[in-house]
């Protein structure tokens, strides 16, 4: 009896995942909890099991294919059962586009495209995928004749090509193939530019007792806790307080339906060198200043090695990035989609200011807040923001 192998649930927010590689090819023997493919999201890559032990019969999408979740990408059975033609009228949600007989192809096996630059230039200069021209020679080198002979068969079935890419690559620029991470962050970054009503709103924190504060608790939790403490954990705890007052920032809008969050899950930005990726902090509101700080490094470690699983990265409703350790001042950030709010904290420098009539030097720092002008109004946003600046101003109760 064929079992099919199906796109799992990736999470709330996520619709859908890339087949990154097969493990596996057509015809191997499979155990039941055996990896067959690798799944890369927009969030975290994941390792895709096989969900009983036999004959993987078909691979349905080839390495590369983005699948809705819950589509058949692949059918384990019996050795020498037979799909044949009612492979399509058995499993009606195969996509049309794949032929039940096709091989699977040896460069989407192995997860690397073959192609020489030469090739990529020509293809690029013609607004062609060179995957769907490798596509059309399995198991080949793609070069310039494979390029050149594609364009001649398309032109010939009278499909036009898409619109080139301008200005096309140089013999001396180097061309990457928009592909695992980097292409789920487009792709997201796009969704959320696309989707959301997206406002900012700014607001100038002194951080002076913050700074103080820190100071004086920073040898104690690097020799008791190993940690190290930052200012991260006081600005979540901060945001945690915002929200109580105004549980619009900590919603999500799916359709018809907005969703008030009871938990405060605070995604926390990580940079791993080659994407954006963003690991959830869960119910900030019962951990401690050490807790979050702890938590906080473990999953930014965890990113940057590439060992997130699925709950790490799943549940967060408020998102918080840090670009003030790079030197940054001021941003417009992107919502993680579907979320309604996120912040984004500047970096804390000395700055000339205006105390009691005197001019003055306050360790200063912005607050940026970006949020979903369809369902948070202005003024929700900004006072939510100036209850989060209240808090970092006065941060001694958010140790307890």
């Amino acid at each position: 009896m064929a079992v099919e192998i199906l796109m799992p649930g990736l999470g709330l927010s996520i619709s859908e995942g890339t087949v990154e590689r097969w493990l596996k090819k057509e015809g191997d023997r499979v155990e039941k909890g055996e990896l067959l493919a690798v799944i890369l999201t927009e969030k975290v890559t994941l390792d895709l099991p096989a969900e009983a032990s036999g004959i993987l019969l078909r691979i349905i999408y080839p390495a590369g294919s983005k699948v809705k979740v819950g589509e058949i990408i692949a059918i384990i059975g019996d050795a020498g059962e037979s799909l044949g033609s009612d492979l399509k009228a058995e499993h009606p949600s195969l996509p049309s586009s794949i032929h039940p007989s096709s091989t699977p192809l040896s460069f989407q096996d192995r997860g690397d495209l073959k192609i020489s630059p030469l090739a990529i230039r020509i293809a690029s200069e013609h607004g062609v995928d060179p995957r769907e021209v490798a596509a059309e020679f399995p198991g080949k080198k793609i070069g310039k004749d494979q390029v050149l002979a594609f364009l001649e068969t398309r032109k010939r079935a009278g499909k036009a090509p898409s619109t080139p890419l301008s200005p096309p690559a140089q013999p001396e620029d180097e061309v990457r193939l928009l592909r695992g991470p980097m292409r789920a962050m487009a792709e997201h970054m796009a969704r959320s530019a696309q989707t959301a009503a997206r406002v900012t709103t700014m607001a100038e924190v002194d951080m002076a007792e913050m700074v103080k504060l820190r100071l004086a608790l920073k040898e104690k939790f690097q020799k008791e806790y190993q940690v190290n403490l930052t200012f991260v954990p006081f600005v979540m705890k901060a945001m945690v307080e915002g929200v109580k007052e105004f549980p619009i920032l900590n919603a999500s809008l799916r359709g018809e339906e907005i969703i008030l969050h009871r938990q405060v899950n605070i995604g926390i930005a990580v940079d791993t060198g080659e994407s954006l990726l963003v690991p959830a902090v869960r119910d900030v509101a019962t951990k401690t200043i050490v807790d979050l700080s702890g938590e906080i490094s473990q999953l930014s470690s965890k990113a940057r090695e590439g060992k997130l699983s699925l709950a790490d990265i799943q549940g967060g409703t408020i998102t918080l990035t840090n670009a003030g350790v790079y030197g940054a001042l001021l941003a417009t950030p992107l919502i993680h989609q579907p979320q309604s709010a996120i912040l984004w904290m500047g970096k804390v420098m000395d700055t000339p200011v205006a105390r009691e009539g005197q001019v003055v030097i306050r360790p200063m720092m912005y607050l940026c807040l970006s949020y979903d002008h369809r369902i948070v109004m202005g003024a929700q946003a900004i006072r939510f923001l100036q209850a989060v600046k209240k808090n970092l101003e006065n941060p001694y109760p958010l140790l307890v």
